[in-house]
């Protein structure tokens, strides 16, 4: 990544790893087709967010930060004062609040009816893909990332999962 600042932010609060799930040739040192998702999880693999596609810098250290936020705010809303445990339930809704709130301001509340804004029944095809990641998670918050990047990767990026080698000229 060319941005230090992002760099700096992402490897200061996350681990960072990778899986190929798609296809693409590898010309010389250059990535040729493919396209690419991010996730951010917890150590047990339930996602807190996801960033479909490619984007620019900015735009990965401000999503870096949602989820970065969104994590601090459910930890709070999920401890049980006085003790060492945490009330899961409180803390997955927490993290559906956020991506709901989100994905009313990324479609410009297009579902909000009357007080209580409210989530399309099926995934919405006509909003951006980032949105349709903050619907996913606001219908589920906390799914597995093995459950969730077939649909991400195949449903809202509309590519195919491989597991085929990366080709090499």
């Amino acid at each position: 990544m060319a941005d230090a600042k992002v760099t700096d932010y992402l490897n200061d609060n996350f681990v960072s790893t990778y899986l190929k799930v798609g296809t693409f040739e590898k010309i010389g040192n250059q990535k040729v087709g493919g396209n690419v998702a991010t996730y951010f999880c917890l150590a047990d693999g339930s996602v807190i967010h996801a960033v479909p596609g490619q984007v620019n810098g900015q735009k990965l250290l401000s999503e870096a930060r949602f989820a970065y936020e969104i994590r601090k705010a459910a930890l709070i809303a999920g401890a049980k004062l006085g003790t060492d445990t945490m009330s899961m339930p409180k803390y997955a809704e927490s993290i559906r609040r956020a991506h709901l709130e989100r994905y009313h301001s990324e479609t410009n509340g297009a579902w909000n009816h009357g007080s209580k804004p409210q989530l399309p029944t099926k995934m919405p095809r006509n909003v951006s893909q980032q949105a349709q990641v903050h619907w996913l998670l606001a219908r589920e918050p906390l799914p597995r990332l093995e459950n969730l990047y077939p649909v991400v990767w195949q449903t809202i990026l509309n590519e195919k999962l491989s597991a085929l080698p990366v080709a090499q000229r």
